[in-house]
């Protein structure tokens, strides 16, 4: 008789994100499928493990060593090895041990009871007892690159269930509310939830668990409670028989096994990945081919089984016109002109007015236009310094606030950029024309600016001017803006978000990012092996010691920028054109 090995537990990466990949992954190492992974993918798992040890290593180093002034509790400490797949057996017994001998603090735990395992990066003891004593409890706490907090509104407390403590101070002391709200991702929520269920299994649950984010000094507390249900859900979606294209699937070692299967069957993720297309799914449309069959039939749409089946044109009246595109290799199609060329914001706040008569290339309301000034803004950014560079062009130059200094200079390049920013808006006003400043795809720029006005609002900075042979020349002061001044400049028609029309006027079956779309408008750009990723590993080359080298970083990352800024100028040009050279949709 042959005796099947018993299945490996669920961990917390299998309940989030592709649940196929987890079947695939559970199956390889039989055989049954073959991982494909590149260099480039071993390069950045090998990245992002470093990137991960040095967080943790940051946290372990902040932890006490000893008691505080008026502490009674010592902060003992358990620091378990990294485990392997052979040996997570000998971690979790470990991580049992240490917790059964009352150890304020555990270091990599490693927890499993049946079918289900988890490591955590720490265990912190949360009662004030000693020894193994019978009020023992412990609270999981992960660590992670995210931001993990937001600050409530002025005026706003919360209920009190949100707390902080000092990563210094953790296992001596308990945590204090704050006017915080918790900004959980799936991942670092499914990881505590499911040490949280496990310490509940060995009867030494706190109740809450904890979250240690960017800055490594404070860790965010919260009732398990708040996580629980998402890991109870996750466990009760059933295990899927078959691939579906989703988000990771650029990442995937198992990206072209997948994609086979889909192509063979013209599966409706290929153009609507995740839950996208559920809606025609309940209808009986599962395919691309059967999905573009409807674009020439329209009456066939009665035919459908399914809640609303006969108003799916309400449901979405592009999706037949954009599966019969797909399978064309037809990535844009361009909206009727009427529903989107007359926006307001297209046309620097002017009422929209048809022109008689325009020859090739000539722009409408040109004259309208002709009173506006324009600046295009991009902001690059450091997840562990904040902003390093803010690019600006206004249709004749580009110029770049910049802070490549050793340490971080506290805002002054923001503030820099701010003053000239509203010294421009403040000459086009005086001069009665009308301004705008633009931005592709505006969050990242704007909570970059209400965390620096938040932190620095109406702080000072001293500002020197430079000759042209390098000597000091006039100096004078820039001001941080207040977050008041803010909001409300992010909140007027003055500030244009350039994705927001690109999203109006076009439909899409690719990515409507700015290396996408600008290419249509005409535009290339010139440093095409930088990406976001990359930015940030040429910023740390900036600010290193190999002057040379960190003088070529620097001026590849103000290129980068500018085309950033470049771009969004052409991609407006060419919206007002009517975005010509991209086929029309017809519904």
């Amino acid at each position: 008789m042959t005796v099947l090995p018993s299945p490996a537990p669920v961990t917390p990466s299998e309940l989030s994100g592709c649940r196929w990949r987890s079947v695939l992954r559970r199956a390889a190492p039989a055989g049954l499928v073959h991982p494909e992974v590149t260099v480039e993918q071993l390069a950045d798992r090998a990245a992002h493990r470093h990137r991960s040890a040095l967080r943790r290593r940051a946290v372990w180093d902040a932890l006490p060593t000893g008691p505080r002034i008026g502490d009674r509790l010592l902060p003992t400490r358990v620091d378990i090895p990294a485990a392997t797949a052979s040996d997570a057996d000998l971690a979790a017994e470990r991580t049992l041990e240490a917790m059964a001998a009352g150890t304020r603090l555990i270091t990599g735990a490693v927890l499993a009871d049946g079918a289900l395992a988890c490591g955590i990066d720490l265990l912190v003891r949360t009662d004030h007892g000693t020894g193994a004593d019978a009020g023992l409890s412990y609270m999981p706490v992960a660590v992670t690159a995210h931001s993990v907090a937001k600050r409530l509104p002025a005026g706003r407390t919360g209920d009190g269930s949100v707390r902080i403590v000092d990563v210094a101070a953790l296992g001596l002391a308990d945590p204090v509310p704050a006017p915080l709200k918790h900004r959980s991702t799936p991942v670092d929520s499914q990881r505590v939830a499911v040490a949280h269920v496990l310490l509940e299994r060995y009867g030494v649950a706190s109740g809450s668990v904890g979250v240690i984010g960017s800055g490594y000094t404070r860790c965010l507390v919260i009732p398990a409670a708040r996580v629980v249900p998402g890991l109870e859900r996750a466990l009760a979606v059933p295990v899927p028989d078959g691939p579906r294209r989703v988000r990771e699937c650029s990442d995937c070692e198992f990206h072209n096994h997948c994609r086979s299967v889909l192509l063979a069957r013209g599966d409706l993720s290929l153009m609507l990945p995740g839950d996208r297309g559920e809606g025609w799914r309940e209808r009986g449309i599962g395919t691309l081919p059967a999905l573009a069959a409807l674009a020439d039939d329209p009456a066939g749409r009665a035919t459908l089984t399914g809640a609303a089946a006969p108003d799916l044109h309400s449901v979405d009246p592009e999706g037949p016109a954009l599966a019969a595109a797909w399978l064309a290799g037809v990535g844009y199609l361009r909206r009727p002109l009427r529903r989107w060329i007359t926006r307001p914001d297209l046309w620097c706040g002017h009422p929209f007015r048809m022109p008689d008569r325009l020859t090739d290339g000539e722009m409408p309301m040109a004259a309208e236009l002709a009173d506006a000034v324009e600046i295009d803004v991009d902001m690059e950014a450091h997840p562990g310094r904040g902003t390093f560079l803010w690019g600006t062009f206004d249709g004749a130059e580009y110029r770049a606030f910049t802070d490549f200094g050793d340490l971080p200079d506290e805002g002054a390049h923001v503030a820099r950029f701010w003053s000239w920013l509203m010294a421009r808006r403040a000459a086009a006003l005086a001069d009665g024309r009308v301004f705008r400043a633009y931005c592709y795809s505006r969050q990242g720029e704007n909570h970059w600016l209400r965390h620096y006005a938040g932190r620095f609002g109406g702080r000072e900075y001293l500002v020197t001017t430079r000759d042209d042979d390098g000597t000091p020349g006039l100096s004078g002061t820039v001001t941080m803006p207040t977050l008041t001044e803010v909001n409300a400049f992010l909140g007027s028609a003055e500030w244009v978000d350039v994705f927001a029309l690109v999203r109006t006027a076009l439909a899409a079956n690719d990515s409507l990012g700015l290396k996408n779309v600008a290419p249509l408008a005409g535009f290339t750009f010139s440093q095409k092996d930088v990406d976001g990723r990359a930015a940030i590993d040429l910023f740390e080359v900036a600010v290193g010691t190999d002057r040379d080298a960190a003088s070529a970083a620097r001026r590849t990352l103000e290129r980068y920028n500018a085309d950033d800024c470049y771009s969004p100028a052409a991609i407006r040009r060419w919206l007002r054109l009517g975005a010509p050279g991209v086929p029309q949709l017809e519904y």
